[in-house]
């Protein structure tokens, strides 16, 4: 009685952190500021590549537990992700700092439908019909008007390492995917 066993609760955790992520981006998408603070977490995707449709992003911010940030949202309408490595810092009652991680090997993770909202993006791109300088209200009618905004209809990226506050999609397929919790220090992202 009273006992739990710890990857059940490293398994719970995580879940709930990648809901938690989730539902904050789907709250800022809908204009809404109350009820759901993000977690303060920043947390990292490793890809060996993005091959996007309809690709927009526009200067936003993100509201955290304590504080704002700026961050750019990167709207893909239907994304095939290649080689994912996704880790969050996360800290375990009596087992301190651990690493969340979720990989996803090879061409595997498709997404309609993805917003991210990214502190820092590195990597390189190719874009296809871009559009630079746009109204970022021609691109989301929750854009401030007037603000900064880039739009093209396909984005073909590699080695990207995106640091982010939060992540959505209307679907989300990670075949293959694995799921777990590590000490600091141990993990592959």
């Amino acid at each position: 009685m009273g006992h739990t066993k710890k990857l059940r609760f490293a398994v719970i955790t995580g879940v709930g952190l990648i809901i938690l992520a989730g539902e904050g981006v789907a709250m800022a998408q809908n204009g809404l500021t109350a009820g759901l603070a993000l977690s303060n977490v920043i947390f990292t995707q490793q890809v060996g590549g993005i091959e996007a449709d309809n690709f927009s992003l526009f200067v936003d911010r993100e509201t955290l537990k304590d504080s704002e940030v700026a961050v750019s949202r990167l709207k893909l309408e239907d994304a095939t992700i290649t080689d994912l490595c996704m880790s969050a810092p996360i800290k375990l009652p009596g087992l301190g700092d651990r690493r969340f991680q979720m990989k996803a090997p090879g061409a595997s993770t498709k997404a309609t439908n993805l917003v991210i909202g990214a502190k820092e993006l590195n990597g390189s791109m190719t874009m296809t019909n871009p559009q630079i300088g746009v109204d970022a209200q021609q691109l989301s009618d929750k854009a401030e008007p007037g603000s900064f905004g880039i739009s093209m209809t396909h984005l073909s990226a590699k080695n990207q390492l995106i640091y982010a506050t939060s992540l959505s999609a209307d679907k989300l397929t990670a075949a293959g995917g694995q799921i777990k919790v590590v000490k600091e220090g141990e993990g592959e992202c």
